[in-house]
């Protein structure tokens, strides 16, 4: 079996389930770990079916909503405690991150601590976005890098791979952020330990079913993350000195 976790949160993702698990079977033999959060559609139910008919497959069920960044704290904890895990790759439910792209990403991994699924390392590689939305995303990257000086072309992307023994020091200390937020906080924790971090172009696909988790309520995490980031990062520099 193999030493490789992809860990999928989900919430009211029912319709995209058995189409996402048989193109990550298509592309590779690796374990899936979804994590739901108690989702109203039965999302937890198909996982489930998926799981009587695919060994490799486990399911964590949480209670209530928490959030993106609380899901992949509990799925990462439930995989170290379970000791057999080298990889651990990160990805959303909703078909926008393509299973091809895993192998990729796994192949950097042998270079890198961590490697993220770039839609901006070769110009813009987004599909079916209008131009508002596109322009949101790539705002959104400017301002996180410009706030935190972080030195990657795509901060906020969902689609990643880590060395799972890098994992265990991420988790240490202060909690990241419930929602979007986590990803970029995740990131400047892993750049700030000094971890060496690759990007690997990926094609991102808007989703076709299913609606968007993001509320005004994540917006407003996502702003002040990264001013947090850097007054932490300031004040870490100011006790040094």
């Amino acid at each position: 079996m193999s030493d490789r976790l992809i860990v999928i949160p989900t919430y009211n993702e029912s319709e995209n389930i058995r189409e996402l698990h048989a193109a990550i079977r298509g592309a590779c033999d690796f374990g899936i770990l979804f994590v739901d959060d108690s989702s109203p559609d039965g999302t937890a139910g198909v996982v489930e079916e998926v799981m009587s008919e695919d060994p490799g497959v486990m399911l964590l069920r949480r209670t209530g909503e928490k959030g993106l960044g609380r899901a992949y704290e509990d799925g990462f904890r439930m995989l170290l405690g379970m000791g057999r895990w080298r990889r651990v790759f990160m990805m959303d439910a909703d078909l926008s991150h393509q299973p091809v792209h895993l192998t990729a990403l796994d192949e950097a991994l042998s270079e890198y601590d961590m490697v993220l699924g770039s839609r901006y390392t070769r110009g813009v590689s987004v599909l079916n976005w209008s131009i508002m939305r596109l322009n949101l995303s790539y705002s959104a990257n400017a301002y996180i890098k410009g706030v935190t000086g972080l030195p990657f072309s795509d901060c906020t992307s969902g689609f990643r791979g880590i060395r799972a023994d890098r994992l265990e020091g991420l988790l240490l200390g202060r909690r990241y952020a419930g929602g979007y937020a986590f990803l970029v906080e995740m990131l400047h924790r892993a750049w700030r330990q000094g971890l060496s971090i690759g990007e690997v172009p990926i094609v991102f696909v808007e989703r076709e079913h299913g609606a968007s988790k993001i509320s005004s309520r994540i917006l407003l995490e996502s702003f002040f993350t990264p001013i947090r980031l850097r007054l932490g990062r300031s004040r870490s520099a100011g006790t040094a000195q």
